[in-house]
């Protein structure tokens, strides 16, 4: 067998498969493109699913790639597991091999066996073959024409021999080899591949797509059946470097490598702590290192929380191997030597994942001081009272009061021999989401498969066109061919210069004209498969050629000519935002550095908006920095070149590029005078003198270390100042200034504010002195307690607490006693009050041994109201006016009872 290193496997994987014919795709991104059912991408496939599926054509019809993957999140999540067994990984590499109706069965097979034997000279006698039990043909290929012992080939069913897409869709039987490590290291004699302990590893899974199950769960034959295999890097660089693990390869072993040499502690790929850290810092160190480099920021939700899980887990085990951040990012930069070289931009990136690290770990420390002490208490706890399993309820409260990830909860669990209740813990979970995010019931047009070809777009270099109408669909996405008058809906082309919404930029406006009539398009989208859509209304149409007039039907239109016609200065509007979120980019990577990076981005005709990583407000300096610097480039009236070049060429030519876009095989890079150059679909002026005039009305955060920048070009910043004009000389009239003094007369009138803000503060403090010591003689007793129950007219949530606290003050010093009584020591005061004429507010504040929240509760329950709080200070509040009469009453009928 021959002895490869992982970055060799790789390079020789391609090669032989290129001179198969195959064309190389790079690796998509970690980020499916426009496909939300997936996290992250998962498998080899995921970047050609719409090829699979019909809904696109590819420009090939043989691909290979070695292909970025996850497993963290979602459905397919093995996070809990790495570190723990020596096979999972979050992060992994995925070889695989294509035919998108080529080549099938036979070839596929052939292909993987010499490719085995031929190229990785491997012992034949060591691998054996799975099939599906119905493929007679994929059995008989193995065994007749590859030779294989027939006891060597094991006939299974669906569970592990039948991919599917999803319920419906393509689908089809697979086959899997497998190699045998040899029994003595794992001691198992009678055990075959069906075993899952360890001893057969499957090395490559052939998948054939040659079926479609419909909504009845019936196949029928595809009528261009389709190859996907899949082949994991890690786990054949295993095998052909004939080691125990994954961990053992030249995959982990330089990272595992570097911390023996910061530990001094050898690693044993045993199941000890030293060992599981190993394992986990090696893997979390190299996925963040990835996650980074594609512009995924640690965040409460979706792929940023997958992150920050991650990264936690990572800082939990780093801490105790004592590493610290200088030991990770050390580590990280191996991470980069051993892999750049194939994936370039974890070099590009190195800066973003320093600062990433750098912050998430200073967050995380707070939550570990937090929620650890509560842990470690609550297992000692447990372990005393011989309790195996930590309650789901606790482990919600460290996840939602602390922030305290459930995984690190897990493995803190599992160190002490204990389980957790998952099952309340996701409960809780599923009742804190919000489920409304998502409009139900909207189409999703993008999503269509209309079984039409796509359309061709030639709006890069005109704005008027003669195109055939192939189509008309109604808002219900019916397809119409006699369209009512004044029909709304979207009309289909065999060809359009609209260009449609995507890549951030808004679709274009303008008008579609025939012989006696036209189609206003406000706004131009497309499918997932490049149909275009061009929605609008059908106006004072008489028929489209043929329609007859007055018919009150536009007519039979399908494959009528028409003229398209884009709105030209809202395109050229457009345009000018769109090159200036280009030149915006680089000024912000000029001011910032280049660890600042874009997170999306909008254009339209009247203004742009653009989101990039930081972590904090940018000041305003910064912001006057960075409208010089893309002023300057705009005056200097730099010519915008556009190159259209293939996928991996592009890749290596320098350009920025953004992970969450979907790019097909050939890409346009966007180059501007030098100064930014990116891939880019939408369209762009043709030099920066165009634009014009650039000012950022806007700096906000949309998300943790997430800002917002919106900006306004040319006519559109004229608009800006002359609404600014109109507002300060609306305020000149109201003071009865102008505008040389109007600033001097605005400053007076702040101080003047200022000094009666203080005298009322004063006065209400002076007031509030005064009420309170005329309600400390209004309290009441029941035994030893003592009590005050009052209404007052609207006071604030902080006028009641400011009151209530003077009144304890006054009260505990004596205030309102007889001569011959003494105040309790045991007291409380509850005060209620109309806040805003829309809800009644109440707070209780106590000394002693009376319970606040618990008070506030039974009010609450009386009220049909919600509070809660502390033993001292509670506070509540509902909507039901109907109960500010009787408060006062409900409320001391409460404290009898609770006092007696």
């Amino acid at each position: 067998m021959k002895y490869l290193l992982s970055n060799e496997l790789r390079e020789l994987f391609i090669a032989y498969f290129k001179e198969k014919g195959h064309k190389h795709i790079p690796s998509s991104s970690l980020i499916p493109a426009g496909d939300d059912s997936i996290m992250f991408t998962n498998a080899g496939m995921v970047q050609f699913k719409d090829y699979f599926t019909g809904i696109s054509k590819p420009s090939f019809n043989r691909a290979v790639t070695a292909q970025k993957c996850m497993r963290a999140g979602g459905k397919h999540n093995d996070l809990e597991n790495v570190g723990k067994t020596t096979r999972h990984h979050t992060f992994f590499e995925m070889l695989g091999n294509f035919s998108f109706g080529d080549y099938f069965k036979n070839e596929a097979i052939s292909f993987a066996w010499d490719f085995l034997i031929n190229e990785l000279e491997m012992d034949a006698e060591k691998l054996y073959i799975t099939v599906h039990k119905k493929d007679e043909e994929g059995y008989l290929i193995w065994k007749d024409k590859i030779k294989i012992d027939e006891k060597k080939i094991y006939k299974l069913d669906d569970d592990t021999n039948l991919w599917q897409m999803g319920d419906v869709g393509p689908c089809g039987y697979s086959s899997e080899i497998f190699f045998d490590t040899g029994f003595s290291e794992w001691g198992h004699t009678e055990c075959d591949v069906t075993c899952d302990c360890g001893r057969y590893l499957e090395v490559w899974n052939l998948v054939f797509m040659q079926f479609e199950r419909d909504t009845n769960g019936k196949l029928s034959n595809l009528p261009k059946p389709s190859i996907d295999t899949g082949m994991g890097l890690e786990r054949m660089a295993r095998v052909l470097q004939n080691v125990k693990s994954n961990y053992d390869s030249d995959v982990f072993m330089p990272y595992i490598s570097e911390i023996e040499n910061i530990t001094g502690i050898k690693y044993q790929d045993g199941n000890n702590l030293y060992d599981t850290a190993a394992r986990v810092i090696s893997d979390h160190i190299r996925t963040s290192v990835f996650l980074s480099s594609e512009s995924i920021f640690p965040s409460n939700e979706g792929r940023g929380y997958v992150f920050r899980r991650i990264l936690r887990r990572l800082f939990r085990y780093a801490l105790k191997l004592n590493l610290n951040i200088s030991n990770l990012v050390y580590i990280g930069n191996t991470v980069v030597l051993t892999m750049a070289a194939f994936y370039p931009e974890i070099r590009e990136s190195f800066g973003i994942f320093e600062k990433i690290i750098s912050d998430e770990f200073e967050r995380f420390k707070g939550t570990l001081n937090s929620g650890t002490k509560l842990l470690e208490d609550e297992i000692n706890r447990l372990k005393t009272e011989k309790i195996k399993t930590i309650n789901g309820d606790f482990v919600f409260k460290l996840y939602d009061t602390y922030g305290f990830p459930v995984d690190l909860a897990i493995d803190a669990a599992s160190e002490n021999n204990l389980n957790v209740d998952l099952a309340g813990f996701e409960k809780l979970m599923q009742n804190q989401k919000n489920y409304s995010k998502q409009k139900k019931g909207k189409i999703d047009f993008t999503g269509l498969d209309l079984n039409l070809n796509p359309t061709v777009f030639v709006g890069y270099n005109k704005l008027e066109e003669e195109a055939e109408i192939i189509g008309f669909l109604d808002e219900e996405v019916n397809l119409l061919s006699n369209p009512e008058n004044n029909a709304t809906g979207f009309i289909i082309s065999d060809k359009t210069p609209f260009y449609a919404e995507s890549g951030g930029q808004d679709g274009d406006k303008g008008i579609i004209e025939w012989q006696t009539g036209y189609f206003k398009v406000d706004k131009t989208i497309k499918t997932k498969s490049g149909v275009f859509l061009h929605h609008g209304r059908i106006t004072d149409s008489t028929g489209l050629e043929t329609g007859a007039a007055g018919s009150g039907n536009a007519g039979n239109y399908l494959h009528r000519k028409a003229f398209f016609k884009v709105d030209a200065k809202l395109r050229r509007m457009t345009e000018s935002n769109h090159s200036a979120t280009h030149l915006l980019h680089a000024a912000l990577r000029e001011v910032l550095g280049s660890t600042s990076s874009q997170q999306g981005s909008y254009v339209d005709s009247e203004k742009l908006r653009f989101d990039f990583n930081y972590s904090k407000p940018l000041t305003d300096e910064e912001i006057r920095k960075i409208e010089i610097i893309v002023n300057d480039f705009i005056f200097s009236n730099y010519a915008v070149e556009v190159e259209e070049t293939e996928m991996e060429t592009a890749l290596h030519s320098g350009a920025l590029h953004f992970f969450d876009e979907k790019y097909g095989d050939k890409v346009r890079i966007v180059n501007i005078g030098g100064v930014s150059k990116e891939f880019c679909g939408g369209t762009h002026i043709k030099s920066t003198g165009s634009i014009g005039f650039f000012k950022i009305i806007s700096e906000s955060s949309v998300a943790s270390g997430i800002r917002r920048i919106e900006a306004v070009t040319g006519y559109n910043y004229l608009n800006t100042v002359y609404i600014q004009e109109d507002n300060l000389n609306n305020i000149i009239v109201l003071l009865n200034s102008n505008k040389a003094d109007i600033y001097n007369k605005i400053i007076k009138l702040y101080y003047d504010y200022e000094f009666i803000e203080k005298e009322n503060k004063e006065l209400k403090h002076s007031n509030f002195m005064l009420k309170a010591g005329e309600l400390c003689k209004e309290f009441k007793k029941i035994g030893n307690y003592s009590y005050l129950i009052k209404k007052l007219d609207s006071f604030t949530p902080d006028e009641l607490k400011e009151l209530a606290n003077m009144i304890k003050s006054k009260y505990s010093s004596g205030a309102g006693v007889n001569v011959n009584d003494s105040n309790s020591s045991n007291f409380i005061i509850i005060l209620g009050s109309f806040y805003q004429n829309e809800k009644i507010i109440y707070i209780a504040v106590t000394e002693g041994s009376i319970d606040a929240a618990k008070i506030i509760k039974l009010i609450s329950e009386e009220l049909d109201g919600k509070g809660g709080g502390k033993k001292d200070f509670a506070q509540g509040g509902t909507s039901n006016l109907s109960k500010y009469e009787e408060f006062e009453a409900d409320a001391e009928s409460i404290i009898k009872n609770y006092l007696k």
